[in-house]
């Protein structure tokens, strides 16, 4: 076998030949010269035939054998004899390895971008300096350009947003379905500027999307033939909410006392949770009745802007349901053993304190001590069975029932019996994901007529969004087509955020999307 060189090692296949190579600490400099020809003008493409100076330049490269690697290159400056050329002389390059105004080498490059489109600024500095790369946080930033985007869509397209910020400034992704790759990010959700690429952008015959209006909108006026495809992620998403709303509005038929008697719906017991509910909601719907803005009315009670929208759009009934949810703590399962002691004559909050502890009581002092001042009142809340919550009755409900353990199956039997209401909700939701689930779309209709007529006012709210956006909604129940592909960018987009630290531009987000290794 014959051996190789050192030049054949570390520079196969280019036209340099090593001259002197030198280690000093943690760096190799190697002295190099060209062997190839001229090479010609890089603007009129002549080939170059004086010579007009000579000097050194330096390259970063690939690091050898954890040794910083540096290429001490000489170089010659050429003239271009072309009259009309507007270039008077240039530098020759060594194809493979140089190029204009460069300092590192094509490898090395190559490498710094890879690390730039998995970590991004400094977390990627900091590996190129473990690495033994040289690259500073912006010569690595520098790596990302975005490459150009098609001139026409894929021909399976998805579209979904993303949060810049939650709750207040979204962007869009566009992803290749077919391909599993971004095609575009752009800096809002908008229906004006989705329209805008789609017009710019022709080809796309079928559109996964989710439920957002401004998509369907964008979509109706730029791509009015393609087929439109609703995500079914979306809608299972959707119908639990329906479904659980329903078992809030109707928990008052699971909650029963421990003996037969059923609790008055009168019979529940004032809170500091339950006053600051109806104080928050009726001064956020007073500001509403004046016209004023959910910011202006969050920035004036010192509220989030979507907890200001929930008090707005919501029934008092239903929120102080949903807080007296809450509002059942860690002492809902030792209140039958307070009160049982209680009436024996132990009346110390203390020693009932230490008695619930031993017992697996994790609260606090405070807790036990305002339950036993209500005792001593007479106002405090008799001991309930215990109930399952609404959402645990909607998991059972929207799992599938091979998925449920048998105590899971019992519970929500209880729970059947015990409200028509939600048996019905549940007879509809299982309904629906088993045309989702099987692509039975050629039943929605029906379902949605019967939900409308006779299921409960959060399923008919639900069947009434489905009929508004019916062609999509039954290509998605009929269809293989799916936005998980894109649910997998939005994640990806997620991760690179965090990994900027909220410090990058879109451009920077918009570049290391794109490019996706």
């Amino acid at each position: 076998m014959k051996p190789e060189t050192l030049q054949d090692v570390l520079f196969p296949g280019l036209n340099l030949v090593v001259r002197q190579a030198v280690v000093a600490d943690d760096g190799l400099m190697i002295d190099a010269t060209g062997c190839g020809p001229p090479g010609a003008c890089p603007q009129c493409q002549h080939p170059a035939a004086r010579v007009h100076s000579r000097y050194w330049r330096h390259i970063a490269g690939l690091p050898v054998s954890s040794h910083r690697l540096i290429v001490r290159r000489r170089v010659r400056r050429f003239f271009c004899d072309q009259v009309r050329c507007p270039r008077r002389t240039f530098v020759e390059q060594v194809t493979g390895m140089t190029g204009r105004r460069r300092r590192s080498s094509t490898a090395a490059r190559s490498a710094m971008r890879a690390v730039a489109v998995e970590l991004g600024g400094r977390p990627g500095a900091r590996l190129c300096a473990k690495l033994r790369l040289y690259g500073r946080r912006t010569t690595i930033l520098g790596q990302l350009t975005a490459p150009p985007v098609a001139a026409r869509a894929p021909r399976i397209l998805g579209i979904d947003e993303f949060a810049f910020r939650q709750g207040r400034t979204y962007g869009t992704v566009l992803v290749d379905i077919e391909s599993s790759r971004p095609v575009d990010v752009l800096p809002d959700r908008e229906t004006g500027t989705v329209a805008a690429w789609l017009q710019e952008h022709p080809g796309a015959e079928i559109i996964c999307r989710d439920r957002l209006m401004a998509f369907t909108k964008a979509i109706r006026q730029a791509a009015p033939d393609a087929l439109e495809v609703a995500d079914r992620r979306h809608l299972l998403q959707n119908l639990s909410t329906a479904v659980e709303k329903t078992c809030r509005r109707h928990r008052e038929c699971l909650r029963r006392p421990v003996g037969a008697e059923t609790i008055p719906p009168l019979a529940t017991r004032e809170t500091p949770l339950l006053e600051r509910v109806r104080r928050c909601h009726a001064e956020v719907n007073e500001l509403a009745s004046t016209g004023l803005s959910l910011n202006a009315i969050g920035s004036r009670l010192q509220l989030d802007r979507k907890t200001v929208r929930r008090y707005r759009n919501k029934d008092l009934a239903e929120l102080l349901a949903s807080a007296q949810d809450r509002g059942q703590g860690v002492l809902d399962p030792f209140i039958e053993h307070a009160q049982r002691r209680f009436q024996a004559g132990c009346t110390s909050s203390m020693q009932l304190y230490r008695e619930v502890f031993a017992l697996g009581y994790t609260g606090g002092y405070h807790v036990v001590n305002r339950y036993v001042a209500a005792m001593r009142k007479g106002v405090a809340i008799p001991v309930r069975a215990v109930t399952p919550s609404p959402r645990d009755i909607t998991s059972w409900i929207m799992r599938s029932e091979e998925t449920l353990s048998p105590l899971d199956v019992a519970q929500l039997e209880t729970v059947r019996n015990a409200c028509p209401e939600i048996a019905l909700a549940c007879d509809l939701a299982r309904e629906f994901t088993d045309m989702l689930r099987h692509r039975r779309g050629h039943l929605l209709r029906a379902w949605i007529q019967k939900a409308e007529l006779g299921g409960p006012d959060a399923i008919g709210i639900f069947a009434d969004s489905i009929r508004q956006d019916l062609q999509a909604v039954t290509a998605g129940l009929t269809l293989s087509y799916s936005s998980g592909i894109v649910e997998g960018h939005v994640n990806r987009i997620k991760t690179i955020k965090r990994q900027m630290y909220g410090r990058a531009s879109f451009a920077l987000l918009r570049a290391r999307v794109l490019l996706q290794p």
